[in-house]
Formats: structure tokens, C-alpha cells, sequence
């Protein structure tokens, strides 16, 4: 048993229009995966620290499989009209969104995107950087979900 914990960041739609039961079912296979194959390792889910969307769903389903919460953003989040998940730790880094993003990267171990936007898809690109020496050691995980935005 690896005595750090497995930092796996999760990334997606921060708001509530899109498919969040695929989204449910998408991150409920994964953590049940990682629990799985880490058995009796710490993890630690690390997402946007926000109380909807895909971290909202992430935060629920890291509590159900008693995984530890971690919200990671920038000072903006502070803000956020839907309130703030209440993660067992929080890392706050920069002013704006986005300005935490490499920062994220760098923390995580492993990464899943379950739809989301531009920032989502910066950080997947951040991350994919960052393991190119070493893909095959490293967690990339991507999902598409419907999106209600107009």
C-alpha cells in the first residue's frame, strides 16, 4: 500500500445543463475502477470546488466511496452563485478561473474529463503535456456528454 494518496482530478460542465445521469454513470464506473485496483489506498478526487456540475457529481460519488474531497481553484470560486461543495481540503491558487490550471495539472496524478469547455479541455491538454514522456504511467480518462447550453 502506497502511503501518498492518488490525486485523480476530474473536470467537466461547472454548470447543470448537460446529461448528468451519463455523467453519474460515467464517473461512478471510474471511481468504482480506481477503488478497485488502488484497494486501501488513499484518493483524493480534485475538482473545481464548486457546488454543481461535474465536480458537484464528483464530490457526491468521492463521499458515497469514502474517497477524500478536494477542491482546487482559483480565488473567484469564492463567489460562485451555487455555493461551494464542502471538500474536506481546499487549494486556492490564483485570482480568476483558469489561473489555478497548471497548478491542477501539476497536483494530479491521474485526469478525467467528462464533457465541459474550453478550460476542461486546456487542462487535459496541460495534462497531456505534462505525462508525455510517461503516458502509459499515467490516468487519462475522457467521456463526452450532452450539453443543454444554447
Amino acid at each position: 500500500m502506497d502511503s501518498e494518496a492518488l490525486k485523480i482530478g476530474v473536470v467537466g460542465f461547472s454548470q447543470n445543463r448537460f446529461d448528468k445521469r451519463a455523467a453519474y454513470e460515467i464517473l461512478y464506473k471510474v471511481f468504482h475502477r480506481l477503488v478497485e485496483k488502488h484497494n486501501g489506498r488513499e484518493i483524493e478526487i480534485v475538482s473545481g470546488y464548486t457546488n454543481s456540475g461535474v465536480p458537484k457529481i464528483a464530490y457526491q460519488l468521492a463521499d458515497r466511496f469514502g474517497l477524500t474531497t478536494v477542491g482546487f481553484t482559483a480565488k473567484q470560486a469564492l463567489t460562485v452563485e451555487n455555493g461551494l461543495y464542502p471538500v474536506q481540503k481546499v487549494i486556492l491558487r490564483g485570482a480568476r478561473f483558469g489561473d489555478e490550471s497548471q497548478d491542477f495539472v501539476n497536483y494530479i496524478d491521474g485526469l478525467v474529463r467528462v464533457g465541459g469547455g474550453p478550460q476542461s479541455r486546456h487542462e487535459v491538454d496541460l495534462f497531456k503535456e505534462r505525462i508525455a514522456n510517461n503516458p502509459a504511467q499515467s490516468i487519462l480518462i475522457e467521456h463526452e456528454v450532452t450539453s443543454y447550453e444554447r
